[in-house]
């Protein structure tokens, strides 16, 4: 199922996509996951191991300096109105100011499961493209309320050797739990029975998670440590239905981007698979 070339359908699906969700390793070993845009074409598959990303923001967002000093990455392209999705992880390098080139390693694509479908279309309040990041240790009210309506985020995880690896989580919306500032607590679904995440998990505790707020095109990037509660209690079960085991996430290090993204999704329904 996973192999090291894009596959042909592959191909097509990719370079038709405007956004793709990228993990990175800064300086010190924290992971972020970080979403790039632009207009379908901006990805661009060289050959069977090689694509390009096209980038004309990126010193707004600190993964195109993390990609200097930690050359694993993490992709995942995704189209949320038909529920497809492709992961990608390989070896990144800057070719250029305003392109990133990615050898492929690992490929593949994944079930369509607690994927919410929305329509994506281009977003006309987009505020000022030098608009600072607001950065912090805690969370913040409204950030919060953020998390805690989210049906949608992506998740950056790495092995012991640093090999980098993206995914996607979602739920009916309440399914992250704040605990308080600096903790959240989400499910572990049944998914596709490969438990990539996990494993990196269990030898790397460091992970990046990625909040969209798909209404006024704002980010939220969370950079902390995971940890895996494999037997659930009684009183655990019922506040998580459906959860074969929980994530406590502890945050080090906050970043949102205030209408940052070039676009906008309508919702459409959510995934039949969200426990009931």
């Amino acid at each position: 199922m996973i192999q090291p070339i894009i596959e042909e359908p592959f191909q097509f699906f990719i370079e038709s996509q405007p956004m793709i969700v990228i993990g990175t390793t800064d300086s010190i070993g924290n992971l972020w996951s970080s979403l790039i845009c632009g207009e379908s074409g901006f990805i661009r598959v060289i050959n069977d191991r090689t694509l390009q990303i096209h980038i004309q923001e990126h010193k707004k967002d600190g993964w195109f300096t993390h990609v200097k000093s930690n050359f694993n990455v993490g992709l995942l392209v995704i189209e949320f109105s038909t529920r497809i999705r492709v992961r990608i992880n390989g070896i990144a390098r800057i070719i250029a100011e305003d392109i990133v080139e990615v050898k492929t390693e690992q490929v593949y694509s994944n079930c369509p499961k607690y994927i919410q479908s929305r329509q994506i279309y281009s977003n006309k309040q987009r505020g000022p493209t030098t608009l600072a990041s607001i950065g912090g240790k805690k969370l913040s009210d409204h950030q919060k309320e953020w998390i805690g309506n989210a049906d949608t985020f992506f998740l950056s995880s790495s092995n012991s050797e640093g090999k980098t690896d993206v995914s996607h989580r979602g739920g009916h919306p309440g399914f992250i739990e704040v605990m308080n500032d600096r903790k959240v607590i989400y499910p572990d679904y049944v998914g596709n029975m490969m438990f990539n995440t996990l494993g990196n998990i269990v030898e790397n505790e460091r992970t990046g998670l990625l909040f969209i707020d798909f209404e006024h095109g704002h980010t939220l990037q969370l950079t902390g440590e995971s940890s895996i509660i494999w037997e659930l209690t009684t009183e655990e079960k019922q506040r998580f239905p459906g959860a074969m085991r929980l994530i406590a996430y502890d945050i080090l290090n906050i970043r949102e981007n205030q209408s940052s993204l070039p676009y906008k999704w309508d919702f459409i329904n959510e995934s039949p698979f969200n426990p009931k």
